[in-house]
């Protein structure tokens, strides 16, 4: 094999192996250019295989207007999964009370018994989901759906 073949196999197969998002910038970045007015909080940042493609996704808390987001940039795909939620206790899709806490969490349960079933939930030792939480109330559960094929969430 000559050098310059061997260069350009190398080369290659380095593009190969790059993730989507070594391309179009961090995580934060990208974001923060899906949603410019959410502060988005580096200290939050989580990774866990969240999409169930194998590959660890990036999931950050972000602020804006007395409202908590939670964005999840997946490995393979180039735009971010964004959810917003109030923060108020007499709301479903709110947490109670600042602060908002984010954290990984096991999709090997079975939310039948507290909630009936859940379209596109899949249940999985392997994948991971998020759970939301703030104040004395439920937390949200975040997963990704299968069957619409985005971020999504149940609660109590």
């Amino acid at each position: 094999m000559t050098y310059t073949l061997f260069l350009a196999v190398i080369f290659a197969t380095a593009l190969q192996t790059l993730p989507p998002s070594a391309s179009s910038g961090t995580a934060l970045e990208r974001l923060s250019e899906s949603r410019p007015n959410v502060r988005w909080e580096t200290k939050s940042g989580l990774r866990a295989d969240v999409d169930c493609d194998g590959r660890p996704d990036q999931a950050f808390l972000g602020r804006s207007g007395g409202r908590v987001y939670v964005g999840v940039v997946r490995a393979a795909a180039q735009k971010p999964e964004i959810l917003d939620f109030a923060v108020d206790a007499g709301i479903q899709k709110a947490i109670c009370a600042e602060p908002a806490k984010l954290v990984v969490e096991s999709l090997d349960y079975d939310p039948t018994d507290a909630v009936g079933p859940i379209d596109g939930f899949h249940r999985s030792r392997r994948c991971r989901g998020l759970e939301l939480s703030g104040g004395e109330c439920d937390p949200i559960h975040l997963f990704w759906n299968h069957a619409s094929k985005n971020l999504d969430w149940w609660r109590e």
